[in-house]
């Protein structure tokens, strides 16, 4: 089996992180709004926001907001925001402490609206005002498929533990990816078959670690493929639940096409 560097495209679907009590699964989604600046503070910009909001599922009161900022029609990551979620209330609050101030976001909750703010203490003065309303059509966007492009070098290294076999073999993966996908990933790959007569299979397992279109995290790569004369079939796929950070509940499949010898 030959190796080399190969461009690729990524099937993704990033799905909703489930398991919180149900009383609170509304809350957990896409928001989509606005976040519009107050008083005189040259620094702050006016801002289309996503909130990608999770529950901690052992405690339903503890409550995470993942924010994107729209720049370009892309996500760009700001941060995270923990909130308290009052049931009884239907609030969201929480503290916020920077270098150069100390504040309190306060949320109200209306049906699929969000609406609040973040105040500057001790005077409580007004430094945001924010409105998101839930993507009502989370369920079918989130099954749509979307797509991550780019490219990889790959470089192979024979295992030490050599068999005297020489059918069988094990080897390390690094990978540094360009593109939609950032970053670089580690595995191992163990091969076997008569590559002479062009009939050969492996399985390997792979971690990926860096971002995908500016979400940071990892994910997990499960490779099978087999190669009869020359004739391959290949499937990688995402272990399921092997998402880490911005990339929690990751799905889909690397597809890699092979036309007039070139890897697309």
């Amino acid at each position: 089996m030959r190796l080399r560097i190969a461009y690729l495209i990524i099937s993704i679907s990033l799905t909703s992180i489930g398991g919180a009590a149900a009383q609170t699964t509304s809350l957990t989604g896409d928001w989509t709004g606005e976040s519009i600046c107050f008083g005189n503070n040259p620094s702050c910009h006016d801002e289309k926001v996503v909130y990608h909001i999770s529950i901690d599922p052992a405690d339903p009161t503890k409550v995470k907001i993942a924010a994107d900022k729209i720049v370009d029609g892309k996500p760009e990551w700001m941060g995270d925001i923990y909130l308290k979620y009052d049931r009884a209330k239907q609030t969201l609050t929480g503290d916020l402490e920077s270098s150069r101030f100390h504040g309190v976001w306060e949320f109200s909750i209306k049906g699929n609206i969000i609406e609040g703010g973040l105040y500057i203490l001790p005077d409580r003065a007004t430094g945001r005002k924010i409105r998101v309303q839930k993507n009502e059509s989370i369920k079918k966007e989130s099954s749509m498929t979307q797509h991550a492009n780019g490219t990889f070098a790959v470089k192979m290294t024979p295992a030490d533990d050599k068999s005297g076999d020489k059918s069988l073999g094990r080897m390390t993966i690094e990978k540094q990816w360009r593109g939609d996908l950032e970053g670089t990933s580690t595995g191992q790959m163990l091969t076997g078959g008569d590559v002479t007569k062009g009939s050969a299979g492996y399985v390997a397992i792979e971690k990926f670690t860096g971002t995908l279109n500016g979400r940071k995290g990892s994910f997990i790569l499960q490779h099978s493929a087999t190669m009869t004369r020359g004739a391959g079939q290949l499937t990688i796929t995402v272990v399921p639940d092997s998402g880490t950070d911005q990339l929690k509940g990751i799905s889909g499949k690397l597809a890699i096409k092979i036309e007039n010898g070139k890897h697309s």
